[in-house]
């Protein structure tokens, strides 16, 4: 029987499976109980996928020798093998009970905690195991695993270049290590390692995809496409490949692709929430506002959870002119900040440089929600928890709460407060910086929900033809613009504040119709000019007739004092816009085909009352909006011509 064994066993060590299971049988045949037989058939068995089979096996030998670390470890991994993490988790520690400088048994026990998402005892199984084998490249690349996946990457960045100090070209630690930079925000490293996992491993379908994400993440959304087509050509039923490939398209303005790209996502997988997300994205782009709803719902079915979708459904119902349900998803918003907020933690720098924004933020955090009661024994806190675009548009609705509050402190950006103090004195509200004192309130209320707090509809908006003035210093220290009298003066901005996807922006060239317009002093309303930008205005045939005032330019009431002394503004949709509006300047608004919601759809009713061209926010406005993604040029043209056809000063 012990030569029938032998014969098994060295079957089995070379891979002779068929001779090795005709023996092993043999030899149980003479003796059932013979351990050894019956643990190595079920490791055959293992080795063959026949994991049930393995586990009942191994099981039995174990039975006859309890105390062999062995048979305990084999028996943990075919209970894995089969899913039963617990069972597994069980024998494997039992096997660290018998033999506790086992290093096989400290990794697979640190392998099913992981798989379990037991991540900081993985990391202990994981180190106790390289105690004892501390090169083996494996075992710190699973290590570097669990530590990434409870968010302490820079260890996980150490462990998997350890891994790859053992073993050069090492795919897996390659792209792992892609995975920990970029979640720190490295992304250009991440992307190194990612083509280095690619370089050993051409056919890794992760290393392509996590390639897409990060050159999507940093713009580079042509190579994205590429990487993401490539993760496909190997996968073609890959839901979230497509759903990254439809967003580097959509970021490119292939809509129709991102389109097709999407719809593919929630075909395979209809559960997809950020799939959907992202075709509402999509539809939202392209004017299609009610396939956009559809698909924001679709999202939020599976993902209530997802602020991102109910905010851009806010959008896309404000738009419409729905402030009923629009307002009321629109504090979608505020759990976003909060997300940010949370995330920006974890930045030292930028925690110390903001310290005292964050304090502000979390004090009116703790406050009550005003919702729009009565109230005259308490103070209200009105915070201007956006940009300054938003502040200028939406504080007309601060006098408003007057009405129905006793006792309000207005909260507004630093840049803000020369301009609004005076307001604020004549709407007998108190008026701080953001984040620049200690506020004394009861209650609180962000700016921009004041009109869900009021009961605001969309054909009630509180329009005024002016409803901000210019202090008298500033009016005075602004008093003599550039130019003659004879010609107009025009203000000008075309560039926004550039962030992800941004739409509101044009390239400096693309204003040359309105440059060549004669009898025009062009007047630079926009503060931040690029090195770029400023050699090319003052290297322009029409240099003389272009005038700015870069680092004169302090703060709002600067600017409002400028555009108030002017005859016209042509802006892209900025705080400058706002404010032009705001003073009651005539106005030409160049928009994105996608515009911000506070445009209002061309479809909308809002607009079909008034005029497609015109804007229930400012009645000096006229709007002038793209006919397709990034047109601007015919944009520039229109507001040329309609800036041409206003005979003398407007």
């Amino acid at each position: 029987m012990d030569t029938l064994f032998a014969r098994a066993f060295a079957a089995h060590r070379d891979g002779r499976l068929a001779e090795a299971e005709r023996d092993y049988r043999a030899t149980l045949d003479a003796d059932p109980a013979h351990a050894d037989a019956l643990h190595l058939l079920g490791v055959l068995r293992h080795q063959q996928g026949r994991h049930a089979e393995a586990a009942d096996l191994v099981g039995r030998a174990v039975e006859l020798r309890p105390n062999d670390a062995g048979l305990q470890l084999n028996l943990g991994n075919a209970l894995k093998a089969l899913g039963r993490l617990d069972g597994a988790i069980e024998r494997f520690r039992n096997a660290l009970t018998l033999a506790p400088g086992f290093a096989l048994a400290h990794y697979n026990l640190a392998n099913a905690y992981a798989v379990i998402g037991r991540h900081e005892d993985a990391v202990d199984a994981f180190r106790r195991a390289l105690r004892l084998s501390p090169d083996d490249a494996s075992i710190w690349n699973n290590l570097g695993n669990s530590l990434h996946a409870i968010g302490r990457h820079e260890e996980a960045i150490d462990a998997f270049t350890r891994s790859l100090e053992l073993r050069p070209g090492h795919a897996g630690a390659h792209n792992n290590l892609g995975m920990a930079l970029a979640a720190l925000g490295r992304a250009e490293a991440a992307v190194v390692h990612f083509e280095r996992a690619l370089a050993a491993e051409p056919r890794f379908t992760a290393a392509h995809f996590n390639l897409g994400n990060t050159l999507d993440a940093i713009g580079r959304h042509r190579q994205a496409v590429a990487a993401f087509e490539a993760a496909l050509a190997l996968h073609p039923r890959f839901p979230p490949a497509l759903l990254g490939l439809g967003n580097a398209l959509a970021a490119l303005d292939r809509h129709a692709e991102a389109i097709a790209a999407l719809e593919r996502a929630v075909g395979l997988d209809p559960h997809l929430g950020l799939a959907w997300l992202s075709l509402g994205n999509v539809h939202h782009a392209t004017g299609a506002q009610e396939a956009a709803l559809r698909a924001y719902d679709q999202a939020l079915r599976l993902r209530p959870e997802l602020a991102s979708a109910r905010l851009n459904r806010a959008m896309t119902l404000l738009a419409l002119g729905d402030f009923d349900r629009g307002l009321r998803d629109y504090e979608a918003r505020l759990d976003l900040v909060r997300a940010a907020r949370a995330q920006a933690e974890h930045d030292d720098a930028g925690a110390r440089e903001n310290e005292r924004t964050r304090a502000f933020d979390e004090r009116a955090d703790t406050l009550p929600r005003w919702r729009g009661e009565p109230i005259a024994d308490r103070r209200l806190l009105i915070d201007a928890e956006q940009g300054f675009g938003d502040t200028l548009q939406f504080m007309r609705f601060v006098p408003l709460a007057r009405e129905r509050v006793e006792r309000i402190v207005f909260a507004v950006q630093r840049e803000l407060l020369p301009l609004v103090a005076p307001l604020a004195e004549a709407w007998r509200v108190d008026v701080v910086g953001r984040g620049e004192a200690r506020v004394e309130a009861d209650l609180h209320c962000p700016l921009l929900s004041l009109p869900l707090a009021l009961g605001t509809a969309a054909d009630s908006l509180p329009a005024a033809s002016r409803y901000v003035d210019v202090p008298k210093q500033y009016r005075d220290r602004w008093r003599d613009l550039p130019g003659g009298p004879t010609k107009r003066k025009v203000g000008l901005a075309w560039s926004g504040r550039i962030q992800r996807h941004e739409t509101r922006s044009m390239p400096l060239s693309s204003l040359e119709p309105l440059f060549a317009l004669a009898d025009i002093e062009w007047i630079v309303l926009q503060p931040d000019l690029s090195d770029d930008e400023r050699r090319a205005l003052d290297a322009h045939p029409r240099a003389a007739s272009i005038h700015r005032f870069d680092d004169r330019i302090r703060d709002f009431a600067d600017t409002a004092a400028i555009v108030d002394g002017l005859d016209a503004v042509v802006s892209i949709d900025t705080s400058i816009a706002h404010l032009a509006g705001a003073l009651g300047k005539p106005l030409l608004l160049m928009l994105p085909f996608a515009a911000d919601w506070r445009w209002f759809a061309p479809q909308s009713e809002v607009l079909r009352e008034i005029g497609a061209d015109r804007s229930p926010w400012y009645p000096s406005a006229r709007l002038v909006r793209q006919r397709a993604p990034g047109a601007w040029n015919e944009v520039v043209r229109t507001a040329a011509r309609l800036l041409e056809e206003t005979p003398g000063r407007a």
